[in-house]
C-alpha cells in the first residue's frame, strides 16, 4: 500500500504511468543494442561468406593446367557463388588472383557501406572493408 507523505496522497500513491516513463527512459538503450546485434550479424555474415567464397575459388583453381585457366576458374567459381548468396552488391566486391612459389592466392574485399544496416549502424565497426584470403597448391596435390 501507498504510504501518505505530507504532499498530496493522490501524487505519491498514483504509479500508473511508472511503467511508461520507464520505457520511454529504456527504449533508446534497447533499440541502439539491437541495432548493433543485427549490424555485427550482418557483417560477421559477410565475412564468413566471403571466407567460403575465397576457400571454394581457391579449390576451382585446383584443376586448372595454367595461369590463365587458374584465373578464369577462381573467377567463375566467385561468381557462380555470389549468385547463389546474394549476400551484396556483385559490383562491390572485387576478385584477386595471384599466383607466386607454387600456389594460387585468391583475395575477395566486399565494399560494406552499400549494405543498410552497417551503414546505419548505431555502433562501431571494424571497418568498412571486409577482406578474405585463401591459397592453393597451383596445379594441385603432387
Amino acid at each position: 500500500m501507498c504510504r501518505p507523505a505530507r504532499l498530496d496522497p493522490r501524487l505519491t500513491c498514483d504509479t500508473r504511468g511508472a511503467a511508461m516513463v520507464e520505457f520511454a527512459l529504456l527504449a533508446p538503450l534497447l533499440i541502439v543494442l539491437l541495432m548493433g546485434m543485427l549490424a555485427f550479424g550482418q557483417y560477421f555474415l559477410v565475412a564468413h561468406s566471403l571466407q567460403q567464397l575465397a576457400n571454394d575459388a581457391a579449390r576451382a583453381t585446383v584443376a586448372g593446367l595454367d595461369a590463365a585457366e587458374r584465373d578464369a576458374l577462381a573467377r567463375g567459381s566467385v561468381a557462380h557463388g555470389l549468385a547463389r548468396l546474394a549476400i551484396a552488391d556483385a559490383q562491390a566486391i572485387t576478385t584477386e588472383v595471384d599466383e607466386e612459389a607454387g600456389r594460387v592466392i585468391v583475395t575477395l574485399a566486399a565494399d560494406t557501406r552499400a549494405l543498410s544496416l552497417l551503414r546505419a549502424a548505431a555502433v562501431p565497426l571494424p571497418g568498412p572493408v571486409i577482406e578474405r584470403r585463401a591459397i592453393a597448391r597451383a596445379g594441385g596435390v603432387p
